[in-house]
């Protein structure tokens, strides 16, 4: 295994912004479009994925369907519908992600998430957990600033979640190691904390200043 703390993994890498506190009458617009625009451009997590649809990934993998059922039946009770005919897919067919999104009636679309999906080393399909526009936007950054060791190590088996057992409500298992994402909403910023470990070593900690936007709202997210 790779000791990436030993080297220098965390080369310049620090704190960034100040902890805000949660303000229960905004709901933050963390909107999938904020990142396919040129905010971020090629830097853009989503665009390391291919993107393909429905049919062709269910027609490929007939045991994900199933799963993909199940997973979404209490977010659509909630009031989130897919985004689309489509879904992210890693290189190798094993990790997808499926976009939905929460409309209201008196703010439009106000949310979005990714819900993930591993296939473990038996081949069956598990549903890992979601990640919202923040812990996209966090990855995001994560991915940027380590994008120096991208030819020493696979950093997607850093970032993202493996089909393993999630026991973190704040974070998950990846093949490597483990990510927490904690975010902190307020009107004048929102600031998402991510802390990449592998085994019991800190490899990445930032604290990053979103640049989602606000409105005024009585839903809480």
């Amino acid at each position: 295994m790779i000791d990436l703390t030993r080297r220098n993994f965390i080369k310049n890498v620090g704190f960034v912004g100040a902890t805000t506190l949660f303000c229960g009458s905004l709901v933050a617009q963390n909107t999938f479009d904020n990142f396919s625009n040129s905010q971020y451009g090629e830097d853009n997590i989503l665009s390391h994925f291919s993107k393909s649809s429905f049919s062709d990934t269910f027609l490929i993998n007939p045991s994900l369907l199933g799963c993909y059922n199940n997973a979404i039946v209490n977010w659509e009770k909630t009031g989130y519908v897919s985004s689309g005919n489509y879904c992210y897919s890693s290189l190798d067919g094993h990790f997808k992600m499926f976009p939905m999104h929460l409309h209201t009636d008196s703010t439009g679309r106000i949310d979005d998430v990714l819900l993930c999906f591993g296939k473990n080393s038996n081949g069956e399909w598990k549903s890992l957990r979601s990640l919202s526009g923040f812990d996209i936007e966090a990855l995001t950054v994560a991915l940027k600033d380590l994008n120096i060791y991208i030819n020493e190590v696979n950093l997607f088996d850093y970032l993202f979640p493996a089909p393993l057992q999630q026991f973190n409500p704040y974070g998950f298992n990846t093949k490597k190691g483990s990510v927490s994402l904690q975010t902190l909403l307020a009107q004048e910023q929102t600031s998402t904390k991510i802390i990449i470990k592998e085994g019991s070593n800190i490899v990445y900690q930032k604290e990053i200043i979103s640049q989602h936007r606000f409105v005024a709202n009585s839903l809480l997210v």
